[in-house]
């Protein structure tokens, strides 16, 4: 397994506290195909109480809001539960509250959501085992986990060249985990996990290095390492360029884990 990152809670705070406002209208956060998947695999029945952890502002808690009894989100960065609040407000969400949390130490009960999310945020968690134990501690027994998130592929070049990139772009970037990696800290969680789905998500160069304003020398290193990048790197992130050899666009590689807590 290769080494994290390290991040801190510091550094994440910093960062999204600076870039809320671009996340409440992010096409891939607000509008990605995935969040209708998540909503469809929940298959809420209005009897659920639901979290939404590391929520951002708040799309995926506000998606399954409609069909749950009633919805938290958490989120370290309290810039980003503002947010996440007056986003369920405007659209008159009554079900859904907010709630600034770090995810290894969550203010509720033990067995007490039926149903946990997690979307595109796992890989800033600086302590996922911890994270892991703190989810399966809040949920029911038998109760499930729908996590999404860009993962690392299992080949170790490929999941060096894929955390490389994304720490130079967002210092508060901590890993891209395997899905192998996800599984295993599941299960020794008491969750049972399996692969659902997987895809590549398209990205817009420019957009993404907007979206988190890395330093010029760190994009000047991104656009390095994209071009020198062998074919096989390429293709597994489905890397292009303009005519000028500049990035034009490349794609993550997602995943959707559905864990189910052992009763």
């Amino acid at each position: 397994m290769a080494k994290p990152v390290q991040g801190s809670n510091e550094r994440i705070q910093a960062q999204f506290s600076k870039q809320a406002q671009k996340y409440e209208g992010s096409p891939v956060h607000a509008r990605g195909e995935d969040l209708q998947w998540i909503v469809e695999i929940a298959a809420l029945t209005g009897s659920e109480r639901v979290l939404d952890v590391a929520t951002g502002t708040g799309h995926t808690a506000m998606a399954l809001a409609p069909a749950a009894r009633s919805v938290v989100g958490v989120d370290l960065t309290a810039r980003m539960v503002e947010s996440a609040t007056a986003l369920a407000e405007e659209r008159g969400l009554l079900n859904v509250q907010f709630v600034v949390s770090d995810v290894v130490h969550m203010p509720f009960p033990s067995d007490y959501f039926d149903l946990i999310a997690c979307r595109l945020a796992a890989h800033h968690f600086v302590d996922p085992a911890a994270a892991m134990a703190e989810v399966s501690r809040v949920l029911k027994p038998g109760g499930r986990f729908i996590l999404v998130d860009h993962v690392a592929p299992e080949a170790p070049e490929l999941d060096a060249f894929i955390n490389r990139i994304d720490w130079l772009r967002d210092g508060s970037h901590v890993r891209e985990w395997t899905v192998t990696e996800w599984i295993h800290m599941m299960q020794r969680s008491g969750m049972e996990g399996k692969t659902v789905k997987t895809w590549p998500l398209p990205l817009d160069f420019a957009w993404w290095i907007q979206q988190a304003s890395p330093a010029p020398e760190n994009v000047e290193e991104i656009v390095r390492a994209m071009q020198t990048a062998d074919d096989e790197t390429r293709a597994a992130f489905h890397v292009h360029f303009d005519d000028a050899g500049y990035p034009r666009d490349f794609a993550l590689q997602c995943v959707m884990i559905e864990a189910k807590k052992q009763s």
